[in-house]
């Protein structure tokens, strides 16, 4: 069972001007994160050949989304896609297991709450579903998506809201 360690990231909202940032996030945790559950060919596929700022800053500019910063350096962020989609969750493996896709989920999952979601869905990786499976989340289906010619398995999860206290 993977422990993990709390750290105290600040949650800022995620802004069309973090797009940099946004995709060299993506980019390490795609390439460095996900070592251990996907091949140098499949991640190559999935991050592409080079980190690429224009294409994220549509895509965080159409969700909710937090970024997580520890002494003011952007280390994590996660987006929602109204009422209650994850679509984008990535730590630098530098500082995954401290605590701040917790939090990031958490604050999240308030936000769902509030725009009237029921439950949260989210299609996630191999190297993501035991993070999502420690947080209440279970997996609907197996599938595989393609990126660049490639087939990549990943997992569709779902997480039921219950009325009352806010869970992460």
């Amino acid at each position: 069972m993977t422990t993990e360690t709390t750290t105290k990231a600040a949650l800022r909202p995620l802004m069309a001007e973090d797009a940099d940032t946004v995709a060299a996030i993506f980019y390490d945790g795609v390439l460095h994160g996900t070592a251990p559950h996907y091949s140098e060919e499949e991640r190559q596929a999935w991050a592409g050949p080079r980190p690429d700022p224009e294409r994220w800053r549509d895509r965080i500019g159409g969700a909710v989304g937090l970024m997580a910063e520890i002494d003011g350096e952007p280390v994590g962020y996660m987006t929602l896609v109204m009422p209650g989609c994850i679509d984008l969750a990535f730590v630098r493996p530098a500082h995954a297991g401290q605590g701040i896709g917790g939090a990031l989920l958490e604050a999240l999952t308030g936000i769902a709450r509030a725009g009237g979601a029921s439950e949260l869905t989210a299609d996630v990786s191999l190297a993501a579903r035991p993070f999502f499976e420690r947080h209440g989340f279970s997996v609907v289906r197996e599938q595989t998506v393609v990126r660049r010619g490639v087939a990549l398995p990943n997992v569709a999860m779902r997480k039921p809201l219950k009325d009352g206290a806010p869970q992460a």
